[in-house]
């Protein structure tokens, strides 16, 4: 099935969802798979704004969907074809394929092939406009709940979550053993979020990441799934190991303090130890290599080797209080952890500018200009902020 294709499925999904309010357990479930991903659940709740919505409705009830959504479908080769699990798709189609429906899919297709329609124009800017969007929970049952601060209660067939000062709560003495299945925590760009599970495990997740976790941990293990970055204070149990898995590698700890980075777009998994022992493992490493941290160590996993470095632990946990803490890092590592919470692009007119060092702390509730104003002083280069409808971009040069 082509990209087209299946980014249309996902279209019809949401469009069925905010038409009729509901859809099938299989259809749901494909839906939720689609929303795990933290740049999927962004566009997501662009489209369900209301706000969003009432500012387009004159256009869109000028609009046929149904027979343009047809239409499309059968440009597509669509029709008859059935339902197949979905994987990680090109941004591009993305955020198309989601606002296809909303706004007209004959208009939408005529905007991208009519060469006619001006081209969008680059505007310099001199900040970045932060928006940040609700963390999102996905329930057991693939209720989606938008973790707005008035909603201090989550209720579920699994009891009561509590949701105050950007915490989720499981109370371990209101489950009782009773729970089943897994939530998954998604924060967008922008944002931190903590939860504490039902273990008295605390963790804090960083901005565009995601944790899927269970209800209650039972049995003789305790596991949980992280995409993106979080720092994790696990509550000890000598009987009960706690295990991060991410898709580059996994910690193993029996109570400890750590931080894991596995952002996809790094191509680097990285688990730093405060505190404790933990054993790390990466998934790509010949051999099935692991090893035993302590304190004040790093294990890094990239092309396939797996290598301990001697690191200060502050440095990589600062996010989790709200600071950019960069030490004797190259400006590529420093824009690209940056982008994830002001939500833009980088470009380097020369190569060589990717590797030039900076040592600094920037409290992450300053205006970006800020963070690029010292970086340019003393770094020795230039910076400029360009804005393409709500795309931003930031240009380094010499």
């Amino acid at each position: 099935m082509s990209q087209g294709k299946k980014e249309i499925i996902i279209a019809a999904l949401i469009r069925k969802e905010l038409l009729t309010g509901e859809l099938s357990i299989e259809e749901n479930a494909l839906l939720q798979e689609w929303l795990s991903a933290p740049e999927n659940q962004e566009y997501y709740q662009k489209v369900i704004d209301l706000e969003t919505l009432k500012s387009k409705e004159r256009f869109y009830n000028a609009i046929d969907t149904d027979a343009a959504f047809e239409r499309v479908k059968e440009k597509f080769g669509f029709e008859g074809s059935s339902v197949i699990s979905l994987f990680k798709y090109k941004r591009i189609f993305r955020y198309a394929a989601v606002l296809v429906f909303m706004a007209g899919i004959t208009s939408l297709f005529f905007y991208m092939n009519n060469d006619a329609v001006p081209k969008n124009q680059e505007v310099v800017v001199k900040s970045i406009e932060r928006k940040y969007d609700h963390p999102t929970l996905v329930l057991a049952d693939g209720t989606v709940v938008s973790l707005e601060p008035k909603k201090e209660k989550i209720v579920s067939k699994n009891g009561v979550i509590s949701n105050v000062n950007q915490v989720l709560v499981y109370d371990a003495n209101v489950l009782k053993g009773t729970s089943t299945g897994e939530n998954t925590l998604i924060v967008p760009v922008g944002g931190i979020y903590a939860v504490n599970l039902s273990d008295g495990t605390k963790v804090w997740l960083n901005s565009k990441s995601s944790l899927k976790y269970p209800v209650e941990f039972s049995g003789n293990k305790r596991t949980v799934t992280l995409e993106g970055e979080a720092y994790f204070e696990v509550s000890k149990n000598p009987h009960s190991p706690f295990t991060v898995k991410t898709n580059s590698g996994k910690v193993t700890v029996l109570g400890t303090h750590f931080n894991v980075s596995a952002y996809a777009e790094d191509k680097l998994f990285a688990a730093t130890l405060a505190e404790g022992k933990v054993q790390v493992s990466e998934t790509n490493v010949k051999n099935n290599e692991s090893v035993v941290l302590r304190p004040g160590q790093q294990a890094r996993a990239s092309n396939a080797m797996l290598n301990v470095v001697e690191v200060d632990p502050s440095v990589y946990t600062a996010w989790k209080d709200g600071k950019f803490y960069f030490e004797n890092e190259n400006l590529k590592s420093i824009l690209n952890k940056m982008s994830r919470w002001y939500n833009f692009n980088v470009k380097f007119e020369q190569k060589s500018l990717e590797q030039i060092k900076f040592t600094g702390i920037v409290l992450k509730e300053e205006p970006i200009e800020n963070l690029l104003d010292i970086i340019s002083k003393t770094s020795n280069v230039k910076y400029k902020i360009t804005k393409v409808n709500q795309t931003y971009e930031v240009t380094v040069s010499k």
